[in-house]
């Protein structure tokens, strides 16, 4: 399965920033913008310049109600995508329409509170996003920016098909093939900034010397010089942002992002493509580690490739390429001592979520326990340790300031109580388990009760309707199934994803289902 992240939800972010309007005064014709700006005009948009001025006009008011109104915002983004939409009808070769069209898509996708008030869901609006980034790349196949932004539209889609213990096998066969199609796309993006970035480190060398401004300090302009210099009417011009190491580190960070994921789909689709994937991933890591040095990245790459190392470790220990000894070192030596752990949230939750998939890895599956006596102690006291050392980390990071993401970190908190919790349970009969059974039944109730609070304020309703099942679940197996009984097929759904994800055991979900079907 796709490793499930904490963090990762909001990370996907388009390479240009917010448009911004800049003056130039020239006698050339309007240059299209990859900062799309506009100038404002009286009448309704005739020109696509007027449409694109329009939706951007549109889409900055939408920017300043987005952390206050998301209902008002969503109104001005909703009107932002219908003027870029209507400006193509009419000029169907406007890059610079498609572009924004695609681009606001996308961004609106990745913004809870906004998809809060879309009136499409999170996959529908994913895919229109992908009609449109195709749109946008037909027009400019060389374009970076676009083949990185509709990579990372593939691999949101490939995240939320794959997603989930219960996904289809067509699902994740679906899933695989976006993230492929991603990065062959990110490969793309890749060789024109390296490109770009060569030609102009050469272009650099080869610059002839500056004159000498001296022997213009005396030269006054004629008066018809000065206005062909400076003509009465206002141009906009193109603001490119040079190829830098950073542009290369991110098109980088977001490859070996995709191939993190991609590892727990080979398993169940092609698990004789992994050694391709690390194939494909070395020259990726060197290449990183020759552009970060110097700059102030250190931590992001490390962590990246922490994160890619253990999920190698992973799939090739569920393929059976590993043994139990060498998967757990590689994951201590992957999140070793070289990030600061105590002030890193993104570290703290990635080596959380590293640990809960290791214990889920080395979980005793179903037919495995039917078909012997007693688990191996071992491996019921890795689950117990490694579950500890992820609840300790996740404390640690709801401790920090300004944290993000708050109801997504106590909802995992609450699923490593109920994890410990069935460690009590046949078969493995962990004694600290049976013994501490009703503190961490009440330690789970608590998270997901604030998970669930957290949610509300921060207006994510999915996780916010999670954590209210999950609660209602636990009171239900501390005796009180009052709290169940309303949520009716909601409460089903959310019980079976919490069987499958190792959450709830036989005897649970017998006495869950009795209560339900009282």
């Amino acid at each position: 399965m796709p490793k499930r992240q904490l963090l990762k939800v909001n990370k996907k972010k388009e390479k240009h920033a917010p448009p911004v309007c800049t003056r130039t005064f020239s006698s050339e014709q309007n240059a299209s913008s990859p900062e799309r700006a506009y100038m404002k005009s009286p009448k309704g948009p005739e020109t696509a310049d007027e449409y694109l001025a329009a939706g951007v006009e549109a889409e900055e008011a939408g920017e300043k109600w987005r952390a206050g109104d998301a209902a008002k915002s969503a109104r001005f983004f909703v009107r932002a995508i219908e003027l870029y939409h209507a400006g193509l009808g009419r000029f169907p070769d406007s890059f610079d329409l498609a572009y924004n069209k695609a681009r606001l898509q996308y961004d609106i996708s990745q913004q809870p509170r906004l998809l809060a008030q879309w009136p499409v869901s999170t996959i529908d609006l994913l895919l229109l996003a992908l009609e449109s980034h195709r749109s946008a790349l037909k027009l400019r196949q060389d374009d970076a920016d676009v083949l990185f932004n509709t990579a990372q539209v593939l691999t949101s889609l490939g995240e939320l098909r794959g997603e989930g213990s219960s996904t289809s096998p067509e699902g994740r066969e679906d899933a695989l093939k976006k993230f492929q199609e991603a990065m062959e796309l990110f490969q793309r993006c890749s060789a024109v900034q390296e490109y770009r970035l060569n030609e102009a480190q050469a272009m650099t060398t080869d610059a002839p010397m500056l004159e000498d401004p001296t022997d213009e300090a005396n030269h006054h302009p004629t008066e018809g010089e000065f206005d062909s210099q400076f003509p009465e009417e206002e141009q906009w011009a193109s603001i490119i942002e040079p190829i830098t190491a950073n542009t290369l580190l991110d098109t980088i960070v977001a490859q070996i992002e995709t191939l993190t994921v991609m590892c727990g789909l080979m398993i169940s689709q092609d698990p004789a493509g992994l050694p391709r994937l690390e194939e494909y991933s070395r020259p990726l890591l060197q290449r990183a580690n020759s552009l970060v040095e110097g700059t102030d990245r250190v931590q992001e790459i490390s962590l990246s490739v922490a994160n890619l190392t253990s999920a190698f470790a992973d799939a090739a220990f569920r393929a059976g390429r590993l043994d139990l000894t060498t998967y757990q070192a590689e994951l201590n030596n992957a999140f070793g001592s070289d990030i600061e752990s105590s002030t890193s949230l993104q570290w703290l939750c990635d080596r959380a979520d590293a640990y809960i998939t290791f214990t889920a890895s080395i979980r005793p599956t179903p037919e495995l326990a039917a078909q012997i006596e007693a688990v191996s102690p071992q491996l019921i006291d890795l689950q117990w340790i490694y579950l500890t050392k992820a609840l300790a980390d996740l404390t640690t990071a709801t401790k920090l300031p300004h944290v993000p993401n708050l109801a997504k970190i106590h909802l995992r908190r609450g699923d490593c109580e109920l994890l410990r919790y069935c460690l009590g349970k046949v078969p493995s009969c962990y004694k600290q388990a049976v013994q501490n059974a009703t503190m961490l039944l009440r330690n789970a109730e608590i998270y997901y009760r604030g998970a669930a609070k957290f949610a509300k304020v921060e207006m994510v309703g999915q996780e916010e309707a999670e954590a209210l099942v999950k609660e209602a679940v636990v009171s239900s197996l501390n005796g009180d199934s009052a709290k169940l009984t309303p949520y009716g097929g909601q409460a089903t759904k959310v019980i079976d994803e919490m069987r499958d994800e190792g959450l709830l055991m036989a005897e649970d979900m017998d006495r869950l289902g009795q209560q339900l079907n009282k």
